[in-house]
């Protein structure tokens, strides 16, 4: 066999196994991910009124405010503040891109192999300030996969144990890692989702910024 044909040969062999290697990480990540959500549902499960099956019944009385934040101090912000790192900090949903799943509380490295995790010197949701909450995209379920695809106008949920805090995507911009003006506080209470960017690096990040539109209560009953 010639030399050349040995290092193409050679060379295949090489990228097949590349490409095996990260199919096998891709997918075991997959599964530490899937794991780590079940676990976290039975820690969500265990926090009344929050229910972690499905969100819970919104109570919308026709003529009440669009913004309810009455007794928010005394309930959401004083149930997250508690929260330990790593813990369910909330449940997000966004009908758009399929995705429903349960938040924790911060981003390091273990907070986000169970999934989307609330950026801890972002605001809180409530009555002033930018959220943030950030996730992967390719790897530890991708919950953020499909971000890119939300365009104006569509819905993002955040569930906290008595409130669902709906928002409404005003736009996506692409930046450097350093830009952390993306999750700046804002005059309106709005929120940002952020993830690396494109897929498969960290060179840039996707930010989706959202403004709230409506704060309902929800009843600690399941529909």
């Amino acid at each position: 066999m010639r030399l050349r044909d040995r290092w193409i040969r050679a060379t295949g062999d090489l990228l097949l196994g590349v490409a095996l290697g990260l199919g096998s990480y891709y997918g075991l990540t997959t599964l530490v991910g899937s794991h780590a959500q079940e676990v976290l549902r039975d820690e969500a499960a265990a926090v009344a009124p929050y229910r972690a099956e499905a969100p819970d019944k919104v109570l919308e009385p026709p003529d009440g405010p669009a913004l309810d934040f009455s007794g928010w101090h005394e309930e959401d912000e004083a149930h997250w503040r508690s929260l330990d790192a790593g813990a369910v900090f909330g449940r997000i949903v966004i009908p758009a891109i399929g995705l429903d799943t349960l938040v924790v509380n911060g981003v390091s490295t273990a907070d986000l192999r169970k999934g989307p995790g609330w950026i801890d010197w972002t605001d809180l949701p409530g009555p002033e300030g930018t959220c943030g909450i950030s996730g992967h995209r390719t790897t530890y379920g991708a919950p953020f996969a499909r971000v890119d695809e939300l365009v104006q106008g569509d819905t993002i949920d955040l569930y906290s144990p008595y409130r669902r805090y709906r928002y409404s995507v005003t736009g996506t911009v692409i930046v450097r890692p350093d830009q952390i003006e993306v999750v700046a506080p804002t005059e309106h209470p709005s929120l940002t989702l952020t993830a690396c960017h494109p897929p498969y690096s960290a060179r840039y990040r996707i930010a989706v910024q959202a403004e709230l539109v409506e704060v309902r209560r929800v009843s600690g009953d399941a529909p």
